[in-house]
């Protein structure tokens, strides 16, 4: 190993905590902020998925900002420097990423699984999309997640790396234990179940569709045309599903690797090139607390309308709908 060497992958891995960080924090301030303005507008907040929506953004924003501001202080020197503020600081930063990881995905699944059950022709499932059971499923989500990953207060006691800004286990019981944790709680189970309602979210669609004869068609398209909202909404959430799933899933494998892998011999090169791997697979994970909004603009038209709306509101513009 040279110290040229050293300096190379110290520079590279101090560069992404940097500039990938800040660039995400300017990205997802704006949009999350603009995220959460345009859900608690008053043609929104009657669907049961506008709150679902409202309720990861406001995970996201934890997440963002304690994935990504840390790391970006870190990089300037700025932080905790006593054994009492390093022991605070991790089991505080690592509690909150991960369980604001965990629970925004999983309000996306619940999301999911009210747009099944609107979709559903039995009227008792479809009662359960409503605003009402949407916030008692919020609340039981964040208890939930946040309990799950409360090991961490034991977990962490300030074993901290000031080149990659992560935080260490105090055991490999507990490493093993947050590996699979993440990858259970974050990926593999929640893009399964994500995969799952939204596929019987399309066959309820189908279904529904092949039934009807060409006048009640007729007529469900009238229907449409004065309800288009609920349509847009599930499009949104079919393509955020779709980049949760491909932005998750690194963290977690890289992860499970790292433990399968711990008491293989490695070069130098190898280890530093996995640190570096793993620092940009984290970042990778954090762009799902900033592109929600981006997605939404994209791919929602009555999103961009309420969009519109509020900014040309705010600046006092005359608007004019598309």
């Amino acid at each position: 190993m040279s110290t040229s060497s050293a300096t190379k992958y110290e520079i590279i891995e101090s560069n992404l905590n940097r500039y990938f960080c800040i660039i995400l924090l300017i990205l997802g301030t704006f949009g999350n902020t603009c995220n959460i303005c345009i859900f608690i507008r008053p043609k929104l907040r009657p669907i049961p998925c506008s709150w679902y929506f409202l309720a990861s953004t406001c995970a996201n924003f934890i997440a963002l900002y304690m994935g990504c501001l840390t790391r970006v202080l870190t990089t300037f020197n700025i932080g905790p420097q006593t054994t009492i503020a390093l022991a605070i600081y991790c089991k505080t930063r690592s509690y909150l990423i991960y369980g604001s990881l965990s629970l925004s995905i999983w309000l996306i699944i619940g999301a999911c699984i009210d747009r099944w059950a609107s979709s559903c022709r039995n009227t008792r499932i479809r009662s359960f999309s409503n605003v009402k059971i949407a916030k008692r499923v919020i609340i039981g989500l964040t208890f939930i997640i946040y309990l799950i990953y409360g090991q961490m207060f034991y977990c962490f006691n300030g074993t901290y790396d000031s080149t990659s800004a992560n935080c260490f286990t105090i055991s490999a019981i507990c490493q093993w234990y947050n590996s699979f944790a993440l990858f259970f709680t974050y990926s593999f189970f929640p893009c399964l179940l994500m995969l799952i309602f939204g596929s019987l979210t399309i066959c309820n669609v189908r279904r529904s569709q092949q039934r009807l004869t060409p006048t009640q068609n007729i007529l469900l398209k009238m229907q449409n045309n004065k309800k288009k909202t609920p349509k847009q909404m599930a499009i949104m959430l079919f393509v955020q599903v779709i980049c949760s799933i491909i932005l998750s899933l690194p963290i977690s494998i890289q992860n499970i690797y790292s433990q399968i892998t711990i008491n293989n011999e490695k070069s130098y090169d190898q280890q530093r090139i996995e640190e570096i791997l793993d620092t940009l697979f984290v970042l990778v994970s954090l762009m799902n607390s900033s592109i929600s909004f981006y997605i939404f603009t994209l791919t929602g038209q009555i999103f961009r309308e309420e969009l519109k709306k509020f900014l040309f509101c705010k600046f006092r513009i005359p608007f004019r709908s598309l």
